[in-house]
């Protein structure tokens, strides 16, 4: 399945079933694929990213020519008991096509630990027109194109 049809089928899958897509006072310990809103607070898998995270489009040399890709940056805090690292990716669509994905870790951090979150997406052009930004589960694109 391509990308572009994953981020769909997330996005879909997303919407379809609003009680894991975010909301409510609790932090959401799931994995599942949740819909945010840029700028917005958001828990997933037991992390909590801050109020107020942005997306910048960054200019990056290509050759002779000059890309801009996005770049996500905020506060992220572990919520679990036990010590890990953050790895997730933000997909950002359009009438449910992937536009981009953006990569995001952090290092370990023990329970209540906060640092910054740094999502640089070096393979992806900044998107322009999206409707949707999906957290999901890191996946590695094994496609040969």
């Amino acid at each position: 399945m391509s990308a572009r049809l994953r981020g769909a089928a997330l996005v879909l899958a997303c919407v379809a079933s609003l009680a894991a897509c975010g909301g409510g006072d609790d932090v959401n310990t799931g994995t599942d694929p949740v819909e945010v809103e840029v700028g917005k607070g958001f828990s997933w898998n037991g992390f909590v990213v801050d109020d107020g995270w942005e997306l910048n489009a960054i200019k990056r040399p290509a050759g002779a020519e000059e890309v801009t890709t996005p770049e996500v940056k905020g506060t992220i805090t572990n919520t679990d008991d036990e010590e890990r690292a953050a790895i997730f990716q933000m997909v950002f669509s359009a009438d449910g096509d992937a536009l981009a994905t953006v990569n995001c870790t952090a290092g370990k951090m023990a329970k209540d630990q906060s640092q910054s979150l740094v999502c640089p997406g070096l393979s992806a052009e900044m998107p322009e027109d999206y409707d949707a930004v999906v957290v999901q589960e890191f996946t590695r694109d094994t496609s040969s194109s």
